[in-house]
This record gives C-alpha cells, sequence and structure tokens, in this order.
C-alpha cells in the first residue's frame, strides 16, 4: 500500500519539476549587448564587455547569423548566445552602426576683411 501512494505521489510531482525550469534550449538563447572588446577570427572567438564591464568570451559557427558587417573591437553588438559543451555559443550576431558624427548647431564662423 506504501508503494501505491509512493508512486502515485512521484507520478504527480514530476510534471511539476519538469514545468518549474525549463531548458535554456526551449529559450532560443541568452540575450547580451555590450562592446566588442577583442575578436580572433582563427579561433572564432569574440570577447563582449557587457554595461557594467564584465567580459564574456563567446564563440562563433558558420550557423551563426551576423547582421550589419564585419566584426572588429570597438563596435557596439547585441547577440543571443547557447551554452553548450561548457562555451558560449553566439546564435545571432546584430552588429551596430557606428554613431554619427554630431553636426554643429551653428555654423563656423565666416572671415570677415579687418580694418
Amino acid at each position: 500500500m506504501r508503494r501505491l501512494v509512493l508512486a502515485a505521489i512521484c507520478l504527480l510531482a514530476a510534471p511539476i519539476a519538469w514545468a518549474v525550469a525549463p531548458s535554456k534550449a526551449k529559450v532560443h538563447g541568452i540575450a547580451l549587448s555590450g562592446t566588442v572588446a577583442s575578436v580572433d577570427d582563427v579561433h572564432k572567438t569574440l570577447v563582449v564587455r557587457g554595461a557594467s564591464g564584465r567580459q564574456t568570451t563567446l564563440s562563433w559557427t558558420n550557423a551563426t547569423s551576423v547582421v550589419g558587417g564585419q566584426l572588429a573591437a570597438g563596435q557596439s553588438v547585441t547577440l543571443r548566445y547557447l551554452d553548450r559543451d561548457g562555451k558560449h555559443i553566439a546564435t545571432s550576431i546584430h552588429i551596430s552602426p557606428p554613431p554619427s558624427p554630431r553636426t554643429a548647431s551653428t555654423p563656423a564662423p565666416t572671415p570677415t576683411s579687418g580694418s
């Protein structure tokens, strides 16, 4: 009788445990935004420095979607990654365009003939 009650409790509790902790694979990755600190094209890795100053090393594959140009240090990026085999694997990288230079609100003074 005890075994039957214990088995019933386990069967009822199992779906609740699975529903509480979703798999990261089902979440479409983890979002990260920051500035590219370094890029290693040979090893397909990059280091991104977040707003808090924390640096995260990521890898990319041929399946990684890169939008906005070629990766280079100093660029602002927003990306998504998955944790696989102890590594952060980038699934998509969006490179933000560089900020446009400010235009002067007042025109430059024009030279006048002096006296």
